[in-house]
């Protein structure tokens, strides 16, 4: 299996969405939200169920990223691009090393 890069998700996400809307997407990102607060929920023991929670929360996470890529990917936003200039944004915020730095090593 290749190894998926967030930009190829990105391209696959447009052409699948391709007469989404951007509200609908969040709505269902929303959702997947709240399915991901359930399952954190009954890890911490706050919630009863008997989930394989570990399996459960990946399916939801990539629900998530899924969703929140559809959205930045129907309005032509570089997802790549956009994370490393936050990153170095608050790399200097927050005196940390940034992703670029991260990425040359």
């Amino acid at each position: 299996m290749k190894d998926l890069s967030l930009a190829i998700y990105e391209e696959y996400l447009q052409d699948l969405y391709k007469t989404a809307t951007e509200q609908g997407l969040f709505m269902k990102l929303v959702e997947e939200i709240g399915e991901t607060a359930e399952i954190l929920n009954i890890r911490a023991g706050r919630k009863a169920g008997d989930l394989d929670t570990t399996s459960e929360l990946a399916n939801e996470l990539v629900d998530i990223i899924h969703y929140a890529a559809a959205i930045a990917a129907i309005n032509n936003i570089d997802l790549p691009k956009a994370i490393i200039e936050k990153d170095r944004k608050a790399s200097i915020k927050y005196n940390h090393s940034s992703l670029e730095e991260y990425m040359n090593r």
